[in-house]
């Protein structure tokens, strides 16, 4: 797997799919870690009809230095839990995604993926919106086996005050914020498993202030 920084100039010129582009490592700020538990509006269709799924929540690890200065570079670590899809629901998943937010008021220096396990021969990658980052894979995985997606690293530049804020990202079924495509086990037919963080819960992964 790639785990060289993507520069954000390349990604802008290439429509937001991350490309090659070896940056500088990030400042020198002291990083926290906070965990933090992701409450989700869930669905999933089942023989052609969509169906609720209540009480869905996953665990995020995020590192971010909990202060910087103005125009300083520095990196923050998105780490999602390791995903064990239940078996009697899903087969085979496929085609994982997991969106963040990060702060809209630093720039994007760079980007990279580190880390991840049971990936096989899988490929990883990031695609970007603005301030979301989409993390996603191509590989089919066995429910009921664990997998840990890897780690995204994002580089950026402090602005010159302000507060920096990080959270899942995704606002919609269309949009989400967390997805699979399962293979049911009974009926033998693929369907979307889709979620989007609860606006009516909403979950701040970390805080950064800018500080002269």
């Amino acid at each position: 797997m790639q785990n060289k920084w993507k520069s954000a100039a390349a990604l802008a010129a290439s429509a937001g799919l991350a490309l090659t582009g070896v940056l500088a490592s990030a400042g020198t700020a002291s990083a926290a870690t906070t965990t933090s538990t992701v409450p989700y509006v869930c669905q999933t269709r089942y023989q052609g009809e969509w169906i609720p799924v209540p009480d869905y929540t996953r665990d995020f690890t995020v590192t971010a230095p909990g202060t910087v200065a103005p125009g300083q570079t520095f990196k923050i670590t998105f780490d999602s839990a390791p995903i064990n899809a239940v078996p009697t629901y899903n087969k085979t998943l496929t085609d994982v995604r997991i969106a963040y937010r990060v702060p809209a008021g630093a720039t994007v220096v760079g980007h990279r993926l580190t880390g991840g396990s049971n990936l096989g021969g899988a490929t990883q990658w990031v695609e970007r919106d603005g301030n979301e980052f989409v993390l996603r894979t191509d590989g089919k995985f066995a429910g009921g086996v664990e997998f840990d997606l890897p780690n995204l690293e994002v580089q950026l530049k402090a602005p010159a005050s302000g507060t920096l804020t990080t959270g899942p990202g995704g606002s919609s079924f269309e949009d989400p914020s967390f997805y699979w495509y399962r293979l049911q086990p009974t009926t033998n037919e693929w369907d979307p498993f889709q979620c989007y963080a609860d606006p009516a819960r909403p979950v701040t992964f970390s805080t950064t202030r800018v500080q002269g």
